[in-house]
């Protein structure tokens, strides 16, 4: 099964939504059962078998113990849990391992359940690994991947995106079609109070928590709005949020296109397609492509997407696999967009994976300038695997660098032209970042005039 990309939704971008987990499931049927120490095992022996470099079980095993201490600790309960000594064998370190939940387990005298101690040492156990694209999924996190990988949705909310500045919490995008989109919450809005409840102090799964909830529910958000002094309250009747890969796409004036593209999901590709060729229809001569916040996904979208910048048979990424072995992908087909039309990419901490092999692509074969800040650095390749109670499995199988070769893991893609978001501009409304990409284009067209600012951007 060919590996696709993705990202866990981390830094100060949040998603109220679904989570970004776009890998591609391996379908195991496994008979659904309660958690307990056989599952951090299990999961062990999954990342045994397919993570891309060796994985020693004990050390593995012992960042599980660490959990586990950390979930008693929290709880308050006393209970000494030794780490596994260092070299013990696979199997013997999995009987350890189980003697030590078990004990913990006792100690915890039902004030932690197994299920949640478990979920706590699978996830820490694979923490251990460091790798962007390896973590644990509860079943209903992995049901809302597996929902919103499929463009369905995965839950009810409001259909908001929030960012983070400086303790505030900022509406980054309006959903399309959303409660919030059609209840008039703007970009740039602060949120101030959910349902009387301050945002100042919480953490976003907090926030998340609470403007999610039950479809046909109302949700109230109190907003600081740019140029008003007072105020503003919308309330919102919660409804299942469907994410659509493009959030915008027209032509401005002098035309300058904007295309906003937000995820790489099941048919995102054609999606893309057919925005590009209907910017193109409208007059289309410069492209600023807005890939802000977007978390990546499938690889074969990402391809297909390339190419339609560059001529077919050029490098768009290389990946190794757990051999070592090295393969350069390459474009295919006729592209859509013509070579002499200037393409300006907007990125920045919440550009991940796929989003940042995008970037990297066409900036290192001349095609496009950067603008804004760099990169997540989250760029592998993983597959998602089904546990036996419903949870899942991100498992990374391939490393993966830029055409030319350049790891991304870990330190991102460079802006050629760096630009910052600071919250005097984010209460002023002003997004400099997508100022300066319309100037570039602009300055690439040989044109003065100022073209107007898509809405909600």
């Amino acid at each position: 099964m060919k590996p696709h990309g993705c990202s866990p939704v981390r830094l100060a971008c949040t998603v109220l939504l679904a989570l970004s987990l776009v890998v591609v499931p391996l379908a195991v049927p496994r008979p659904a059962h309660a958690a307990d120490a056989g599952l951090v095992i299990e999961a062990l022996s999954i990342l045994r078998e397919y993570y891309v470099d060796r994985v020693d079980a004990a050390v593995m095993l012992n960042g599980a113990v660490a959990g586990v201490r950390s979930a008693l600790s929290t709880a308050g309960v006393q209970s000494e849990v030794a780490d596994i000594p260092a070299g013990t064998p696979a199997a013997q370190s999995e009987v350890l391992f189980r003697t030590r939940f078990d004990a913990a387990v006792a100690a915890a005298g039902g004030r932690i359940a197994p299920t949640v101690l478990a979920y706590t040492a699978t996830r820490a156990m694979t923490a251990q690994l460091k790798d962007s694209h390896t973590w644990f999924l509860t079943p209903e996190e992995n049901r809302e991947r597996v929902l919103r990988q499929q463009r369905q949705a995965g839950f009810s909310g409001a259909g908001i995106v929030l960012m983070l500045r400086e303790g505030k919490y900022y509406i980054r995008d309006v959903i399309p079609g959303s409660p919030a989109a059609a209840g008039g919450v703007q970009q740039f809005d602060r949120i101030v109070r959910v349902d009387n409840v301050p945002t100042a102090g919480l953490q976003p799964d907090q926030i998340s928590g609470l403007i999610r909830g039950q479809t046909g529910t109302l949700v109230s958000l109190v907003l600081e709005r740019p140029g008003r002094a007072d105020p503003v309250t919308v309330s919102l009747t919660r409804a299942p949020i469907q994410v659509p890969a493009v959030f915008q796409a027209r032509v401005l004036e002098n035309g300058i296109g904007y295309l906003q593209f937000y995820q790489f999901v099941s048919r995102s590709s054609a999606e893309f397609r057919g925005a590009l060729n209907g910017l193109l229809g409208n007059g289309m001569r410069a492209l600023v492509l807005d890939l802000r916040g977007n978390l990546g996904g499938f690889v074969n979208e990402l391809e297909a997407i390339v190419s339609l910048f560059l001529p077919p048979g050029q490098p768009i990424y290389q990946e190794v696999t757990r051999g070592g072995q090295t393969r350069a992908v390459r474009t295919f087909g006729v592209p859509l967009l013509p070579g002499h039309q200037p393409v300006i990419i907007l990125v920045d901490e919440s550009s991940a994976s796929a989003a940042e092999l995008l970037a990297a692509a066409l900036q290192e074969h001349g095609r496009a300038t950067v603008v804004g800040q760099k990169t997540m650095g989250a760029v592998e390749a993983a597959i998602m695997i089904d546990l036996s109670d419903g949870s899942g499995l991100a498992v990374t199988v391939r490393r993966l660098a830029s055409a030319q070769g350049r790891r991304l893991e870990g330190t991102g893609v460079a802006p050629d032209v760096t630009v910052d978001l600071p919250v005097v501009e984010l209460d002023q409304g002003r997004d400099s970042q997508l100022q300066t990409a319309l100037q570039l284009a602009r300055q690439r067209l040989g044109t003065t005039e100022v073209p107007a600012v898509p809405a909600g951007r």
